[in-house]
């Protein structure tokens, strides 16, 4: 991931851990996929106790949640940076506010 936003600047490591809350969003992004997949899947082949359809539900699920892990993990990551940073419409114009970025201690910056 960039230090900065190459467009606007904005500093994308905000403080030291700042990404954990990530796998929260990413988890119900996941949830949601799941259930949407479940009932897609239940409508187009149902689901019987007498084959193994319900199997091969779990298969194909398992298989679209890693090939959309990059994307997940991505999404999880900007809507997360989106709720703790507030728009400026005037970026352009406007230089950075270090009042913004007091909280990026450069010392610890990849200190895991």
């Amino acid at each position: 991931m960039n230090d900065k936003c190459p467009v606007c600047a904005q500093p994308t490591e905000i403080e030291v851990g700042f990404y954990y809350g990530t796998g929260y969003v990413s988890y119900i992004i996941s949830v949601v996929i799941c259930v949407a997949s479940f009932i897609a899947w239940w409508l187009v082949f149902g689901f019987s106790l007498t084959d193994s359809r319900f199997f091969w539900w779990l298969g194909f699920n398992s298989l679209l949640l890693i090939a959309l892990q990059p994307w997940l993990m991505r999404l999880s990551r900007t809507l997360w940076l989106s709720w703790f940073v507030t728009y400026d419409p005037w970026w352009k114009e406007r230089e950075i506010d270090k009042e913004t970025t007091e909280r990026i201690v450069p010392e610890q910056m990849g200190n895991w």
